[in-house]
């Protein structure tokens, strides 16, 4: 499968960049995880899908118009490669490495509450397993960003309610209002369905800029100009050196356009990523606990050791969960988007190209 954009390795390098980040903490290193724009590179990362999503996903509504196919659609490419990485994280990862006898860990609460895991209510330790690890008690971190991405699914059609306002009326408030809620101090900040509402908005942001974006293409077709990236990119270059502080409040008015024009690029090499398959969710998913698994049996050794290691190891599941798992559903998610249409037809109006 191949594309004429460059959406597949833009997720592939937002992939990379979060094990990257991770892959310090993991060893003990906190300190030393790359910047990158202001951002810690990992965050860096999931800018970059979070971004992309909030363009593409809104497309695919204006598209449909069907909550059936649109949520089928979602549903079908996130959740079928999450169970399985949860029941592997559980019945296969967790027996071979606790700490604990294998009867006391399937009759601890704790194997059983991580399979909230499976409705994207994040849950992060097993019982016994890697409980004396450099970053303990953690299975798999880059789950908590799953619910944060699914409420924002939620939210698009209700951003197309002709009573609540015009589409890109209610995307600026809700931007506002993400922007507001991810500057609420941590401490301070409510949980709800496992993840910390400000670590949640934070990413938000990014979605709904790129929501606005799609909105804003629908009326100038011709919003996408390199010449106006780079002066984006550069106001923001400035910006970041003159008031870091504000970032926050800049990156999500600026970034999401740039990394869309970089996306919407038909670059040699870059534009066949896709090649093998999309395998930038597979990736995001299994590198946490490949990092932990890798710093288990062998131990915490240099970067230069430890993450080809932990790239070859995701690598391969990732490729894994493409074949077996991730493109059969979507094959399946297509059928039932193709046969909702001819069911309930809607005009395709020019929203540019869907990766």
């Amino acid at each position: 499968m191949t594309r004429s954009n460059n959406y597949d390795a833009l997720r592939l390098i937002g992939a990379a960049m979060v094990i990257l980040g991770h892959a310090f903490h993991l060893v003990g290193r906190p300190a030393e995880v790359p910047g990158f724009l202001g951002y810690a590179i990992s965050t860096f990362g999931v800018v970059i899908f979070f971004s992309i999503s909030g363009y593409l996903i809104t497309i695919s509504w204006v598209r449909k118009r069907d909550l059936f196919s649109y949520f089928a659609a979602r549903l079908l490419r996130i959740m079928p490669a999450l169970i399985a990485c949860v029941l592997i994280c559980v019945f296969v990862i967790g027996p071979l490495v606790t700490s604990l006898p294998v009867g006391d860990y399937f009759r601890s609460s704790a194997t059983w509450d991580y399979l909230n895991n499976l409705v994207m209510r994040a849950r992060y330790p097993l019982p016994g397993v890697w409980e004396q690890l450099p970053y303990p008690f953690a299975v798999n971190g880059s789950l908590w960003t799953l619910p944060a991405e699914f409420f924002c699914y939620l939210v698009v059609p209700l951003a197309a309610v002709k009573w609540l306002g015009p589409r890109a009326a209610i995307l600026v408030v809700l931007l506002v209002g993400a922007m507001y809620l991810s500057q609420i101090p941590p401490l301070e900040s409510q949980v709800i369905w496992g993840s910390r509402i400000t670590d949640a908005a934070g990413m938000w942001v990014f979605f709904a800029a790129g929501a606005l974006i799609a909105t804003a293409e629908q009326r100038w077709p011709d919003i996408f100009r390199t010449d106006v990236a780079v002066i984006v990119f550069c106001v923001f270059l400035l910006a970041i050196s003159l008031r870091p502080m504000w970032l926050p409040y800049y990156a999500p008015l600026t970034l999401p356009y740039v990394v869309l024009v970089l996306g919407r690029g038909n670059t040699p090499y870059l534009r066949r990523a896709s090649r093998f398959g999309d395998l930038s969710y597979g990736l995001y998913l299994w590198g946490f606990p490949v990092q932990q698994l890798v710093i288990d049996y062998l131990g915490v050794h240099r970067m230069a050791y430890n993450l080809p290691l932990v790239y070859l190891g995701a690598g391969v599941l990732a490729f894994g969960s493409w074949r077996l798992i991730e493109d059969p559903s979507l094959r399946l998610k297509d059928r039932i988007v193709k046969l909702r249409r001819r069911e309930h037809p809607v005009p395709d109006p020019h929203v540019g190209p869907v990766s």
